[in-house]
């Protein structure tokens, strides 16, 4: 059962980070995203979903990056 809880909290940070992601910082780590239709960002939000930590972590740099410049 605290397996079941760990899996369910890595998606329930995983769905709203994806939306905090999919609709304001997926800029700032893919800049040809920019201007892209909603219908792309359905399509990716599941891998989203999945991949949050890899892209927190890109997202830091990038804003990291950004900040140095």
């Amino acid at each position: 059962m605290p397996i079941l809880y760990l899996v369910l909290s890595y998606f329930c940070i995983g769905i709203v980070f994806s939306i905090l992601f999919l609709f304001q910082f997926i800029e700032e780590v893919d800049k040809s995203a920019k201007g892209s239709p909603w219908t792309f960002r359905i399509i990716i939000f599941p891998g989203c979903v999945v991949f949050w930590p890899v892209l927190l972590k890109k997202y830091l740099k990038a804003r990291n990056e950004k900040r140095h410049d």
